[in-house]
């Protein structure tokens, strides 16, 4: 029998093409063929690098055919890094299906991002591109996928929220997102979810055949260089330890490669549009256009090496097309007026950084040593916003007095102790408090002001009632009640106190309690406290300076800086509070209630047309100098005896008539 030789090679050739595997698709060339975007200015479009080219390099080092584990990418917002981590998890699916588990930090935001993400994603892939890979909702059979499991043939992508341990404990899974990873917190029983997750991959470790991709906007920098201190941020740890890459791109002038880091930004404060990148090497100023073309043509580099090191990326906005200078200079110039949050939000979502907080306070005989020669009682200039705080003690009532500029600096205006008993709202101390309150100030300018807002802490626990009754019988006396945790607002929302014989709620005439979060307000008091100004040769004195005057005593200083920020790890659960370093805070605590009635006010509410208006109201159009020492002299008429607090008394005035109690005569 004879064989045709073409035909046996074409017969080879088929069975080659049939049992010969075919080899996955790169996930860079997945992407655009298959990811339809579900928001921004291109909703509906398929993806394109165009507008981020930096994915490239992070979509080679997750294809499924590069043999890295690990792959972290530390960034910020607006980079389109997240939309990646849900792609990635349609590609394996797609091209290699094993089981996926994709870790969020908290219930609700598991379920924003699949209402909001996720699933439109996967409705516009399939419906696009003709596949039909995740199975539809479950059916009366019980079959198909569901909120938090997408099922397809060979495998399921598992949505695990980290707070809950079954969640981060269950099945096996070969492939895992970390999605922010540095809000991942340890659970109520102390273990991590961190190690938790990765329990999850055991049974790949041995033959190094799982992938797990990491990303999150960086939080906080304990200081430790190889972050391995407990509470430094998780997504940082992992860069270090990574190749730490960096986008580069070259001056248009000179074609010297470079990373772009935030002190080569010159910021035009007038026309933020208008600000530039300067080259580290021939000083040339690159211009928006300029970056726009450079980064497209840019490249990441590798600063580390190593045989233990993984693919590490770096992603911040000045690599995002996504982001302008001008926006990056907007952002910069507005986290200045919102203290040490502000910087820490501009460090963690622009510059895709850790931020050290400067929390602990600075050492009193330094702070003494920057006092400034202003006179007692009198508002500066700048003050737009004048409230104070009162602590009550059963022995007397500390005070402070505190002016507010625009830019969040603060001027100590008056700082008193009324000596007497507290037990009564009528007698002692409140006798004092409410004659110094019921006295006009006097500005730089010699018109008079009123203390706006007045915070009297009602959270000692002896003399609550007392702190109710006397805020009840006058204007712009706000009880309040101190609350420690982070993440609690400086201001909370008002709660009734006062109740009839009845023991039901007062609807007219009660005492509202106004809860403060103290702990984010310690945090930006002691991070202004340590900003040089020009008594440390500065140019200028930064937004939210600490402004002191001569005639304040050291005890004052003491006191200001009584506590201290203290982290420390309990059974596996990182515990963060503020501890008393001294005895007596009460100067400190009247600061923190000051600041919380000028967050009241509007501080970080009012825009800037707002403080313009505020501003020209308060200023005379032809003002002195600031703290010329010169007050405009009261007329003899008005002159009276002047108090123990240093302020006038005016008289003159007709006493106030009380209606009520006329009526009642009646």
């Amino acid at each position: 029998m004879s064989h045709h030789p073409g035909a046996l090679a074409f017969l080879s050739r088929e069975l080659a093409k049939i049992i010969r595997p075919v080899p996955p698709m790169p996930f860079r060339d997945w992407l655009g063929s298959n990811i339809v975007l579900v928001d921004g200015p291109k909703k509906g479009e398929f993806w394109s690098p165009e507008d981020a080219p930096y994915l490239l390099e992070i979509a080679d080092c997750l294809s499924i055919e590069n043999p890295c584990n690990y792959v972290t990418v530390r960034k910020a917002q607006q980079t389109g890094v997240s939309i990646l981590g849900l792609s990635w998890s349609l590609y394996l699916a797609d091209e290699a299906p094993d089981n996926i588990l994709y870790a969020v930090p908290g219930i609700d935001a598991l379920q924003d991002m699949n209402s909001g993400k996720l699933q439109p994603l996967i409705d516009n892939w399939q419906r696009k591109t003709g596949k039909r890979i995740i199975d539809p909702p479950t059916n009366k059979t019980g079959t198909g996928s569901t909120t938090y499991e997408k099922k397809f043939a060979g495998g399921s992508l598992f949505l695990g929220n980290t707070n809950s341990k079954m969640d981060m404990s269950g099945k096996t899974s070969r492939y895992g997102v970390k999605d922010e990873v540095s809000k991942w917190e340890l659970l109520k029983t102390g273990e991590d979810p961190e190690t938790l997750f990765f329990g999850r991959f055991t049974a790949f470790r041995r033959t190094k055949s799982f992938k797990i991709f990491e990303l999150s906007t960086p939080e906080i920098d304990t200081g430790d260089e190889l972050g391995e201190e407990p509470g430094h941020c998780r997504v940082d740890r992992s860069f270090i330890r990574s190749d730490q890459r960096f986008w580069n791109i070259r001056c248009p002038e000179c074609s010297f490669e470079q990373a772009q880091f935030f002190q080569n930004f010159k910021i035009n404060e007038a026309h933020p549009h208008k600000s530039t990148y300067v080259c580290e090497a021939c000083g040339h100023e690159i211009t928006e256009t300029e970056r726009v073309l450079a980064v497209r043509k840019g490249r990441f580099v590798a600063t580390k090496s190593g045989p233990d090191r993984h693919p590490g990326f770096h992603v911040d906005a000045f690599a995002s097309l996504m982001m302008s200078y001008g926006d990056i200079a907007d952002d910069q110039i507005k986290s200045r007026s919102l203290g040490e949050a502000g910087e820490k939000d501009f460090f963690n979502l622009v510059l895709a950084l850790p931020y050290a907080m400067k929390g602990n306070a600075p050492d009193y005989q330094r702070l003494m040593e920057r006092r400034e020669d202003y006179p007692r009682g009198v508002i500066p200039a700048e003050g737009l916003i004048v409230s104070a705080g009162a602590d009550v003690q059963h022995n007397g009532i500390f005070l402070e007095v505190v002016a507010f500029a625009e830019d969040r600096q603060t001027w100590t205006v008056e700082a008193e102790f009324f000596p007497g008993a507290t037990d009564d709202p009528g007698r002692g101390a409140w006798v004092l408090l409410d004659a110094f309150v019921s006295q006009p100030l006097t500005d730089a300018y010699g018109q008079k002001r009123k203390i706006e807002a007045l915070a009297v802490d009602s959270g000692d626990g002896g003399r609550a009632n007392q702190v109710y009754e006397w805020c009840r019988r006058g204007p712009d006396r706000y009880a309040i009640k101190g609350l420690g945790g982070r993440g609690v607002p400086a201001i909370g929302q008002a709660s009734k106190k006062s109740v009839t014989r009845k023991g039901k709620r007062k609807r007219f005439g009660s005492v509202m309690v106004w809860p403060v979060g103290t702990w984010s307000l310690k945090s930006e008091l002691y991070g202004n406290m340590h900003k040089p100004g020009l008594a440390a040769g500065e140019p200028c004195d930064p937004p939210g300076y600490c402004h002191f005057a001569m005639w304040l005593g050291e005890e004052y200083f003491k006191q200001m800086t009584a506590e201290y920020f203290d982290q420390r790890l309990v059974r596996g659960r990182m515990i963060e509070e503020w501890k008393p370093l001294r005895r007596d805070n009460h100067f400190l605590d009247c600061r923190i209630y000051a600041m919380a009635m000028a967050e009241h006010l509007g501080m970080s509410r009012l825009r800037p047309e707002q403080w313009a208006a505020l501003r020209a109201r308060l200023i005379p159009s032809s003002a002195p100098d600031l703290f010329e020492n010169v007050v405009k002299a009261i007329p003899t008429s008005e002159k009276s005896e002047v108090g123990p607090f240093n302020t006038v008394k005016a008289s003159g005035r007709p006493p106030r008539r009380d209606k009520f109690k006329r009526r009642k005569a009646q």
